[in-house]
């Protein structure tokens, strides 16, 4: 491996490039499962050889997939394979005191699965390319790093703080944290400072969208092209659906501060069938909950009338006058996510934690919107959540075949998690003893 001086150190590269080496694509992704299990276990044996103690290293239980905050996607995947929720540990580790309450202790997130397909890691110039490089295996890493140094630097700090580093499944594939995070902060995994090690250019963001996704579904009779008016024609249905919600809800949902993505469409691939059914998504990322009720209502509203303009324009075509005499028959929508709490918060001292650390707030006008990822259950009284990590979703290609980040990036990132330990303890002052 490459000679490294820094806080992150050639052990740590090591540790990353054989993480990064285990195909830890999320289930939801098609990835092999017992992957996560594997990559989970060696982070929680190298955290515990650099001087972390492990304490937990489980899968919650089925009684996770209930409730409406769960999507869909999740409830159905993991509902119908029984035992597959256990190859989806959490890790999570801690250095410091061992008693030490919430108020006197930082939690440091990151998730460890990958969207697929596997990217196998390869370094080159200092910088290491790879699926997880930058989402979000490299941040994990470079954390760990930080706090193994503050802890070195300053053993005394073991006396006064606690730093828990949690390694969750359970982010990509729309997953949503909801069997990872979500499990983690109602075990009481929470502390003063949270941060999420998620690539934002070492700006922290104390923001984070949610999503809801619909699916509208034609479910009517094919037809072949010797009789195409016979069939429910999904193509058709899908289509003027998906024109009609991108004119109705594109301009408008920005200024409301959403982002609407109009997704897959499927029905088939044949040039001489008419295909009775298919499938359109929805994705809608909003602020906060208003504005997610707001969208859902529009979005209501929107298919209803274009319900109707369908009947109006296209129930005299032959080609498409069943498909406007059943449409309420075989066209309908389902909401797989919605409800997903949102994040905005503040707080002074700890914002002045992480600018002495040397790290600056987000700016939404010169680094980018907030996105999704799983801080959004961390919120709660006394507790102040930051994203913060190095890279940039965008620039180092996450989530593409080109994913990257560089050794100075991580290394600096590792360098700012250090700092900040050390800052928070100077704010963190431990019960007084009293002799006996």
């Amino acid at each position: 491996m490459t000679a490294l001086t820094g806080t992150f150190g050639a052990a740590d590269l090591d540790l990353l490039h054989r993480l990064m080496d285990i195909p830890s694509v999320s289930p939801l992704e098609g990835g092999e499962p017992k992957q996560t299990v594997l990559a989970q276990e060696l982070f929680a044996r190298e955290a515990q050889a650099r001087g972390f103690r492990l304490l937990l290293a489980d899968a919650p239980g089925t009684e996770v997939l209930e409730g409406t905050q769960v999507p869909c996607a999740v409830r159905e995947f993991f509902g119908e394979k029984p035992g597959l929720l256990a190859t989806q540990p959490s890790v999570v580790v801690a250095a410091g005191a061992v008693r030490a309450p919430a108020e006197r202790r930082i939690v440091i997130n990151f998730h460890m699965d990958t969207v697929g397909p596997h990217v196998p890691p390869r370094l080159a110039d200092g910088v290491l390319y790879g699926r997880g490089a930058v989402d979000d295996k490299g941040p994990g890493v470079a954390a760990l790093a930080g706090v193994a140094a503050a802890f070195a630097q300053e053993p005394a700090l073991a006396d006064s703080v606690e730093v828990r580093v949690c390694s969750v499944p359970g982010e990509e594939g729309g997953a949503m944290g909801s069997f990872g995070t979500r499990w983690l902060t109602s075990l009481g995994h929470v502390g003063r400072l949270m941060l999420f090690a998620e690539p934002t250019g070492r700006t922290f963001l104390d923001s984070s969208t949610a999503t809801m996704t619909l699916c509208v579904t034609v479910d009517g009779e094919d037809s072949t092209d010797d009789h195409p008016e016979q069939g429910h024609n999904a193509t058709v249905a899908l289509g003027f659906l998906a024109t009609r919600l991108a004119e109705d809800l594109g301009g408008g949902s920005a200024a409301d501060g959403a982002r609407v993505t109009i997704a897959g469409l499927h029905t088939g691939t044949a040039h001489n069938r008419v295909y009775g059914s298919g499938r359109l998504l929805l994705n809608i990322a909003y602020p906060d909950a208003a504005t997610g009720a707001r969208m859902q209502r529009r979005v209501g509203e929107v298919l209803a009338a274009a319900r109707a303009a369908f009947r109006a324009g296209h129930g005299a075509n032959p080609l498409t006058r069943r498909l406007a005499d059943d449409w309420d028959r075989v066209v309908r929508t389902d909401w797989l996510k919605q409800g997903l709490p949102t994040l905005a918060n503040r707080d002074p001292a700890m914002e002045a934690v992480l600018r002495d650390a040397g790290l600056r707030r987000h700016s939404p006008h010169t680094d980018g919107a907030p996105f999704t990822c799983d801080a959004i259950w961390a919120g709660g009284p006394d507790r102040y959540v930051a994203v913060c990590g190095p890279g940039r979703l965008d620039r180092n290609g996450a989530h593409t075949d080109r994913e990257f980040v560089s050794l100075a990036d991580l290394d600096s990132y590792a360098e700012a998690v250090c700092r900040t330990v050390l800052r928070f303890a100077d704010t963190a002052h431990p019960p007084s003893h009293t002799s006996s």
